[in-house]
């Protein structure tokens, strides 16, 4: 072993004594965590959808469950009041098998296998209960069970950083990495609602452990399980083929170049060598390929096949506004698209989706068409101080930094300044991720005995961090940024106010006098329609006795506010400042107004001065 400390020890069976009590630490320390979260946070925008299309995929087993004769109806009509025991056999009447149905999935670019997932529970209540959830509110009584399947990605994502980490750097990078990824409130944040970033993280961070580990293993390790999981990396987010396909080629060219494939043999012709580099390139080129086709295989199979009334790409080609560039050719493929696999039709909303410049917010400024250095500010932003200071710790140690964590990384977040899609950190969280591994291994190989007091110290200050921020992870901004605080106009969307905070408005009426409370909010909660509530939409304004009230100036503001709280939520004011006429009114007023108080993702207005409204702001 070289005495520069640069070169990983191999890992001994005897480093579990160590590494079991750990990784149980760090699971009971993220279950506390993120399900004593969850319950506190309300129903982010994207959860509804997911519930509903969850259910979609699982009934897609018991097709005909709910079907009875009816002499009014015709022997079709569905009754969901649960007369009909489920069905006991995998195929329908008509002779072809039950499976999932993911026609919602697919006609709206998400992948299934989160999904199925978090529904999985809610699928087995109905099983139980033998009746259908029919109604929101009957799903989201039962969103802590799909939240908790969240945790088990972020188990996952711990357990398989760990093992990258010990496989590249020895057994304290592989610590260090499973601690930083355990206690980061942004992964904590993420891994509280039921949603699909966590999961796309683990499964690719898995993916890129099987690569390592199989680089010189046989046919199982180094082609099917990289394949494997590349699929299942796949069927979480789309953009996993895309990260996966650069985890893959930089592992294979950096073994490659460490196994001599691609050096020239001494007293070696030219000849000789530009052979022997040609059969390295062949090996890798299908290797490589190899793995793709397996990984997309698994992906199109278990997103299946339309039905034949169903044609998903026919509504991916009219979801696209008129005027899109990809509009035309849409519709001409559409016309011959029948029986298009699923996986094809959510690519195709993907690629149209992420075609063109999308909104966003940053540092105050909206920027209607995307912001080309969003990703590297967010994450200046987001990502803990300590992880920052591990890093400027790491960067001396330039033979330690030279390791294939570090080429991924820097290609992840080369790929983010192309991105325009920028709806929040979340979708830059399998770079941080692997990132974090990275930093752990320049840790354990640079400095082998000074890394776990380094690595325990950073993730002790993460503890405090992650603890201090409670339960709002998905809000946090590191202090050189000026904590949550800043927030509110700094970042919008799930970096801060995924429309999730009406318990935590709900937690201010009580404490204060319970006043009524108008809110207007980016969200899909369907409490905001329940008292203490009431939904403000000010191009749909209407006053206390219901008639509709044109906001185009203060004095129609305030009427059809009425005497109330008004909660406006962070996302609403930042995005689409100028989406209407009303908006914008709304919006200056609020402006010039003085707020009564502020929560984690709403700012208060008090309009119970009915004549004058919210006193005017101080000018500084």
């Amino acid at each position: 072993m070289a005495s520069d400390g640069l070169t990983p020890p191999a890992p001994v069976r005897a480093h579990w004594w160590v590494d079991a009590p750990w990784l149980l630490l760090l699971a009971a320390w993220t279950a506390a965590w993120c399900l004593s979260a969850a319950p506190r946070l309300g129903v982010t925008y994207d959860e509804p959808f997911y519930l509903d299309a969850g259910l979609d995929a699982w009934r897609g087993w018991d097709h005909d469950h709910g079907k009875k004769a009816n002499p009014d109806k015709g022997a079709d009509a569905a009754d969901v009041t649960g007369a009909q025991k489920w069905p006991r056999t995998l195929r329908r009447d008509n002779n072809t098998f039950r499976v999932f149905d993911h026609h919602s999935t697919a006609t709206n670019g998400v992948m299934p296998l989160p999904i199925d997932a978090i529904t999985l529970p809610l699928y087995v209540h109905e099983r139980r209960a033998d009746k259908r959830l029919e109604n929101q509110q009957e799903k989201q009584e039962l969103l802590r069970r799909a939240r908790a399947v969240t945790l088990g990605w972020l188990w996952l994502l711990v357990v398989s950083g760990w093992r990258l980490g010990r496989a590249v750097g020895g057994a304290w990078a592989g610590r260090i990495a499973a601690g930083l990824l355990a206690t980061d409130p942004n992964f904590l944040g993420h891994a509280s609602v039921a949603t699909t970033d966590i999961a796309v993280c683990a499964t690719l961070m898995a993916f890129a452990r099987a690569v390592h580990a199989g680089r010189d293993g046989g046919w199982w390790k180094r082609l099917l399980l990289p394949g494997l999981w590349f699929g299942v990396a796949a069927l979480c987010k789309i953009s996993a083929l895309l990260y996966g396909g650069l985890i893959l080629v930089s592992f294979e060219v950096c073994y490659r170049f460490a196994s001599g494939a691609m050096s020239r043999p001494a007293g070696a012709s030219l000849t000789a060598w530009g052979w022997k580099l040609t059969g390295a390139v062949f090996r890798s080129v299908v290797n490589a390929a190899t793995i793709i086709v397996i990984g997309v295989t698994i992906a199109v199979v278990y997103f299946g096949f339309p039905e034949a009334e169903k044609h998903p790409f026919v509504v991916v080609a009219k979801t696209i506004p008129p005027g899109e560039p990809l509009k035309p050719r849409y519709d001409t493929w559409a016309e011959n698209s029948e029986g298009t696999p699923h996986a094809v039709c959510a690519f195709a909303f993907q690629w149209w989706y992420n075609s063109r410049g999308r909104p966003s917010y940053l540092n105050g400024t909206f920027y209607p068409e995307s912001y080309r250095y969003y990703f590297p500010e967010i994450l200046l932003m987001k990502v803990p101080l300590p992880i920052f200071a591990l890093a400027l710790i790491a960067i001396p140690r330039v033979r330690a930094v030279a390791n294939p964590l570090t080429l991924v990384t820097f290609l992840l977040l080369a790929t983010l300044l192309t991105a325009k899609l920028q709806i929040g950190v979340r979708l830059a969280l399998p770079a941080v991720a692997i990132g974090y591994a990275a930093v752990a291994v320049t840790l354990g190989r640079g400095y082998p005995r000074c890394a776990p007091w380094f690595g325990l110290i950073a993730i002790l200050a993460l503890v405090g961090t992650s603890a201090w921020v409670w339960p709002h992870g998905l809000g946090y901004l590191n202090q050189a940024h000026g904590g949550m605080q800043a927030a509110a106009w700094r970042v919008s969307d799930s970096n801060v106010d995924w429309g999730h905070g009406l318990p935590d408005l709900k937690k201010w009426h009580l404490a204060n006098g319970e006043p009524p409370i108008s809110v207007w909010y980016f969200g899909t909660d369907p409490a905001v329609d329940k008292p203490p509530f009431r939904k403000f939409v000010p191009e749909d304004a209407r006053a206390a006795d219901g008639q509709k009230v044109e906001v185009t100036n203060a004095a129609q503001m305030r009427l059809a506010i009425g005497p109330r709280v008004l909660a406006v939520g962070h996302t609403v004011v930042s995005l689409h400042p100028n989406g209407s006429p009303a908006k914008s009114v709304a919006l200056e007023y609020l402006h010039t107004r003085r707020p009564l108080a502020r929560t984690a993702t709403f700012t208060l207005y008090d309009f119970r001065d009915e004549a004058d409204g919210p006193p005017p702001r101080e000018e500084k």
